[in-house]
Parts: C-alpha cells; structure tokens; sequence
C-alpha cells in the first residue's frame, strides 16, 4: 500500500486537478460542438494557411474532407493541448519536491520513516496520477461529444492520442523533476523545464519549415508526441518507447540526485 506522500500530494492538488479536468471537458465539448458547423471553412482555411502554420500544428491532411479526427488534431490535439499539458507538467515536477525544499518543511518529511527513494517514487506515482486524471477527462469529454453532436470520431484513436499526450507531459515532468532533485530549487528547474520545452518546440517548427534542418525533429519531444498523427494512424511504438525512456532515465536522475544531495537534515 502507498505511503501518505502519494495521497497528500494528490489531496493538497486537488483543486487544480479539479479545475484543469473540467477545463479539459469543457474545451473537448467545443471543439465537437463546432466541428459540423466550421469543417467547411476549416478546409478553405488550410488550402491557404502558410508553410509556417503547418510546421506549427504539423503536416496538414491533403484529403478534401475533413474529419473529426483530423479536425481535433490540428484545433485540439496539434498545439493546445500539448501546450497546456507541458505547463501542467513543468509546474508538478518542480513543485513535488521542490515546494517543500522552498517552504523548509522538507526538513519535516525527511525526519518521518520514509527513505529518500520512497518520498521520489511517490511523489513520482502521483504526478503520473494527475496527468493521468487531467487527460482522462479529454477523452471523456470528446466521448460525451461524439454522443451529442454530429462528430463521428474514433474513439480508440483519440484514446491512443491522449495516452500519448500523457506520456508526452510524464515526459516534461520527469525531466523537472530531475533537474530540481539536483539543484534544489524549484524555480531553477521551472525555468530550465521550461526552456526544455521552448527549444524543443523551436526545433519543431524549424525541422517542418527547411528539409535542411529536418534532422532538428528527432532532438524535439513534441516530434514524439504527434497527437495529430496517432489520431488518424494510431499509436506509434518507437515515438512511445523514446518517452518512456526518457521519462525512466530522468526518473532514476531524480532518484539518485535527491538520495545524494545534501539538504540539511
């Protein structure tokens, strides 16, 4: 059984998970809603959007029809929701650690009977539980919205888009969870996860603008991610495994980092 780190994590965020999951719904509830009244101005507006657009939100469909699972990739899944997810993410992997480390009630969980490796592996489970919880909702609301209203989606692959979105922000978490276990601060590694994802976003639209700098894409998570592509073609297991190693890698970073570093116990 989980030791009361993972729950008073989730407990003391519940507001926010609240808040961010009906956000989630919300936004999942109007794209579908507008989807049958906006598709055929949304094929004109491609047919005229710029090259920098489509690097932006990815390669666009070159079908004449557009449909839903297209229609999210670009509106939804293509830029807001990885943007959102990357801001949710930064802000939990540097808080775990680091609002305790800021606060000095670090001291405190320190002197309880809990090990170092268990307080990270906790905290760790429960950021995964938030994302978890806040992309569950997505699905949930694109779902009540296929039922509603004229959107014929497939549900499955928006499910696999969404997992992967989740992994994607696992990803970025994991990632400022490292960097605060060893710096100790959690504003350093706010910045620094968010500098992670501004280059890597850079490197993306850059990589779609010019074959010459085409390679910049395998340095850049949000290339993993490609929520637009999973919808229309389903999972895809080397873009999957890529995040998961990462995520593993910078996990055990943490773990280490945090077990080594002296904080002042």
């Amino acid at each position: 059984m989980l030791n009361t780190t993972f729950h008073i994590y989730l407990i003391s965020r519940w507001k926010s998970i609240a808040v961010w999951s009906i956000c989630m719904i919300a936004l999942a509830l109007v794209f579908t809603a507008i989807y049958d009244s906006f598709k055929g101005e949304f094929t004109d507006m491609l047919d005229n959007a710029p090259k920098l657009m489509e690097a932006m939100l990815g390669p666009f469909p070159t079908d004449s029809i557009i449909s839903p699972e297209i229609w999210l990739g670009i509106e939804l899944y293509g830029l807001l929701f990885p943007i959102i997810f990357a801001a949710i993410a930064i802000s939990a992997g540097a808080s775990a650690v680091g609002l305790e480390e800021d606060s000095g009630t670090i001291e405190l969980v320190l002197a309880s009977p809990i090990s170092r490796e268990r307080i990270i592996l906790e905290k760790s489970l429960a950021i995964l539980a938030q994302l978890a919880i806040i992309s569950a909702c997505l699905w949930l609301g694109i779902a009540m919205g296929s039922f509603l209203f004229p959107f014929d989606v497939s549900l499955s692959n928006v499910l696999s888009a969404t997992i992967t979105g989740c992994i994607f922000g696992l990803t970025i978490s994991y990632v400022t969870l490292a960097i605060q276990a060893l710096n100790g601060k959690k504003g350093f590694a706010l910045a620094i996860g968010s500098c992670f994802v501004g280059i890597s976003y850079i490197f993306y639209v850059l990589s779609g603008l010019s074959d010459n700098l085409d390679s910049l894409k395998y340095v850049s998570i949000f290339s993993y991610y490609d929520g637009p592509g999973v919808l229309v073609n389903g999972l895809n297991a080397t873009s999957l495994i890529v995040m998961v190693g990462l995520s593993a890698v910078c996990f055990i970073a943490a773990l280490y980092a945090f077990k080594r570093r002296d904080i002042g116990v």
